[in-house]
Formats: structure tokens, C-alpha cells, sequence
């Protein structure tokens, strides 16, 4: 139980944190976009969405992680 609280903590720091930074950052982008007009603001709208959504997959796979490790109590032999 011990290595699999420390392997989801190892998984943790990255998903949760890359995952935050790019959500957040691809807010950031959508709420600056009203300082753009006519193609930029197209650009730069379509960008925040798409870095919005890609941020969201490394949090849906800490929690597919989290559900593997825990839940269905799956073993990962190495």
C-alpha cells in the first residue's frame, strides 16, 4: 500500500501540476483575448481553448490513476 500511495504521489506532482499551469494558462489567454481584434483575437481564442483542453487530459489520467491504483486495486508488474 505504501508504494502505491508513493507512485501516485510521484504521479500527482506531474499531471496535477502541468495540468493546472496549462488550465490556467489557457484561461489566462481566453481572458486577454478581448484586447484583440479581427484575426489575432481568433488566434489567440482558439489557442486558449485548445491549451483549456489539453490541460484537462492530464488531470482526467490522475484520475484514471488514482481509480487503477486504489479503487480497482490493479497491479503494474515491472
Amino acid at each position: 500500500m505504501l508504494r502505491r500511495v508513493g507512485l501516485f504521489a510521484v504521479i500527482s506532482v506531474f499531471t496535477l501540476g502541468l495540468g493546472s499551469l496549462a488550465v490556467l494558462d489557457g484561461i489566462a489567454m481566453l481572458a486577454a483575448s478581448g484586447e484583440y481584434a479581427g484575426n489575432d483575437r481568433a488566434a489567440v481564442l482558439g489557442l486558449g481553448a485548445l491549451t483549456t483542453a489539453g490541460g484537462l487530459v492530464p488531470i482526467a489520467l490522475w484520475v484514471v490513476a488514482g481509480w487503477a491504483l486504489f479503487v480497482r486495486r490493479q497491479r503494474w508488474e515491472w
